[in-house]
This record gives structure tokens, sequence and C-alpha cells, in this order.
């Protein structure tokens, strides 16, 4: 892929964003929170989800970034591993006390703290399997393991974003936010990581 084409995706997903966001500022529920909500909790998943969300928290997140960190051994890789990383977790506190979004009322299944949007499980998820997915793609691996990896990678954020929803503890929204702000940033990232290169 071309380096602008970078640049493309991120405004494209900054729009998505935006436009997502104006429907939450003053903290409202979009049509399809509930509605998804309900769906997803009609599944006998409790366990699983329960289970598998702690994989998304800064404890698990650490864990990934030191084993990616070893097993990544282009210098400028790690730099932008590192860099977007801490990015993302500074950008994502401070969208959520400029949202201030209050948590859903449905019954939380985990305890939480916090506002809302955008999920922070989601955008480090998200952020963390776009950047493995970049690093795997541009590596010599082979094909078969570029497809199994890249299997594991896209549903690693998606079963985390599941998990919060059905846990209660976030809306769809606050979801579908975290992971337009987690591509839009990536791209950015790896367009000025080109860029400069």
């Amino acid at each position: 892929m071309k380096t602008i084409h970078y640049l493309y995706i991120s405004l494209f997903f900054f729009f998505c964003f935006f436009f997502l966001s104006i429907f939450i500022i003053n903290g409202n529920t979009i049509f399809f929170d509930v509605p998804f909500y309900e769906w997803l909790r009609a599944f006998p998943l409790q366990d699983f989800f329960v289970f598998i969300t702690d994989f998304g928290d800064t404890f698990w997140l650490c864990v990934f970034l030191v084993l990616a960190f070893v097993l990544i051994k282009k210098k400028k890789n790690r730099e932008l591993l590192v860099g977007t990383m801490i990015v993302e977790v500074v950008l994502n506190l401070l969208l959520k006390y400029f949202f201030g979004r209050e948590r859903p009322g449905f019954p939380h299944l985990v305890e939480v703290s916090g506002y809302s949007f955008p999920s922070g499980h989601m955008m480090a998820s998200t952020t963390f399997a776009l950047l493995m997915l970049y690093f795997l793609w541009s590596s010599t691996c082979s094909k078969l393991w570029k497809v199994l990896f890249t299997i594991l990678l896209i549903l690693y954020p998606i079963v985390i974003g599941l998990s919060r929803i059905y846990l209660g503890v976030h809306f769809t929204s606050d979801v579908l936010g975290a992971f337009c702000v987690s591509v839009s940033l990536v791209s950015f990232c790896i367009f000025l990581f080109r860029s400069l290169k």
C-alpha cells in the first residue's frame, strides 16, 4: 500500500468518529445501543466474556507488548509500536474526559470506573492488533503464518469489544467509536513513520 493511502484511511475514520461523536456529545444513546446489547445478552456467554475481557486490560496489553518487543527485530518498528501505544493511552484519557459520557445503566457484570466513551479496552486492543498486522505483513513470514496470525489479530479486538458490550460496561457506540479512533490513529502514525523513513 502506498504511504499516502494510510493518510486517506486515517482521515476517513477520523470523520467517522467525528460523525458518531456528534450523536453522543450530550450523553445521548444511539438507536442501536440498546437493541444490540439486548440481542447479544440473549446468548449464554457470560463466563466466556468475563474471562476474555481481561485480555484487553493494562496487564495483558503490557504482556503482549513485551512479547512483541522481543519478536520485532527492527528498532524503528519497536519505536512505532511503543510510541503509538503511548499516544493511544493519552488520547483515550483525553477523549473520555472531553465527552464525559456515563457508563450504561445496564447491569455491570464486572467492576469498572471512569467514563464510557470511547472504550479503553477496545482502543488498546485494536491499536495493538492493527500495528501487529502491519508488522506481520511487512515481514518475511510464510503466507500460512501470516494468514493464521491475521485471523487471530482480527478476532482479538472483536471479542474484546463484544465482551465490553455483553458485560454491560459499554454502549455499542463506545466500542465503534474506539475502533474508529484506533484505525485513524494507527494509520496516521504509519503514514508519519513511512514519510519520515
